[in-house]
């Protein structure tokens, strides 16, 4: 038995209820130029976990039972996550999210006689700018006359700048290592990724959303982001050991995307510091890499079991401060605790 996957497929219909909604209003469009890639927007909002979503509702819950207010910024955040996905596709080149083609790569197809790359992008920029917009609306539609709503705006809008940060450091730095360049410590600067980019959009930001939502007061949100923050690092390490690991069908994406794209992760970072680094480069921004050759390589070297290491650090550290909470009803304790459970045996 896990609570949280009790609590989150009970709450998971709701969400794909209010995106469905969402979507429909948006379908609306009437223009089929556009028409075409907005289906595929709402395939790809359709087909997410739901994850974050979920845990704005675990967060608004800890201070009210009816969860119906919060569905709507449920919604919201699930719109940006998908748009700035759309994003990420573009700068990774990647043709498949969610199990689905990117919008950039139905696009390239359905121009492929023309052979027009920027075209396919292009058009993928405006879809994922056009969400982000969407889901401003669904907030200030729905909570502008709520007392918290310049308090709710400025932190979605803080994460919101806050992913983009580490999204635009997570883009500069496998250029400027490719070409010796990088001037900064390579495993403080991952772990600062991991905190903008993964920390506070995936865990720490969801879970406060809804916290305020509910009028919590600003010492339990405290409490909260130093619960979910070593969380949210130790998921983006262990989506690092998935993405080298897993298999192309559980994660939705390609296997070793992240060697394609001469990505900095706390693999990476490791290994640089063993005599197995120039193997890895051989492989690393190579678009013929050996997979299997990279598995070993960070086995080899330690690389693997150090970020398992630290992934287990991290839990165990989001464990300690959470048992210090005493707030916290033990209903929402143990969800939480289930939550790191959870997330330390996921496959995908």
């Amino acid at each position: 038995m896990n609570r949280f996957i009790d609590f989150y497929q009970n709450i998971k219909p709701q969400i794909q209820k209010e995106i469905h909604k969402f979507n429909q209003q948006l379908k609306k469009e009437k223009k089929l130029s556009i028409k075409e890639s907005i289906d595929v927007f709402c395939q790809l909002n359709e087909a997410g976990k739901m994850i974050r979503g979920t845990l704005i509702i675990l967060g608004y819950s800890f201070h009210n039972d009816d969860i119906n207010y919060a569905l709507p910024l449920a919604c919201a955040y699930e719109v940006f996550e998908t748009s700035i996905l759309v994003h990420d596709d573009i700068i990774d080149n990647d043709d498949l999210r969610r199990g689905i083609k990117t919008i950039n790569a139905f696009n390239k197809e359905k121009y492929h006689q023309f052979k027009d790359e920027h075209l396919a992008n292009s058009i993928a920029i405006c879809l994922g700018d056009l969400g982000l917009y969407k889901a401003n609306d669904i907030i200030i539609n729905n909570y502008g006359d709520d007392k918290v709503f310049a308090k709710l705006f400025k932190q979605y809008n803080d994460i919101v700048i806050n992913t983009i940060r580490g999204e635009t450091l997570d883009v500069i730095m496998p250029f400027e290592e490719k070409h010796h360049l990088f001037k900064d410590d390579i495993e403080k600067s991952v772990m600062d990724i991991y905190t903008l980019k993964t920390a506070w959009y995936s865990i720490v930001g969801p879970l406060i959303l809804g916290m305020i939502l509910a009028k919590m007061d600003d010492n339990k949100i405290k409490d909260v982001t130093n619960f979910a923050l070593p969380l949210g690092i130790a998921f983006q390490i262990q989506d690092d050991l998935l993405g080298i690991y897993a298999q192309t069908d559980n994660i939705g994406k390609q296997v070793g995307s992240d060697i394609k794209e001469f990505k900095q992760t706390i693999l990476y970072a490791y290994t640089k510091k063993t005599p197995y680094y120039n193997d890895l480069l051989k492989e690393y921004g190579n678009p013929h890499y050996d997979i299997k050759k990279v598995q070993s390589i960070f086995e080899e070297c330690g690389a693997k079991d150090y970020a398992l290491k630290e992934t287990n650090k991290l839990y165990n550290k989001s464990l300690k401060v959470l048992n210090k909470i005493d707030w916290l009803q033990e209903e929402h304790k143990l969800i939480l605790i289930d939550l790191i459970n959870y997330l330390k045996e996921r496959k995908k």
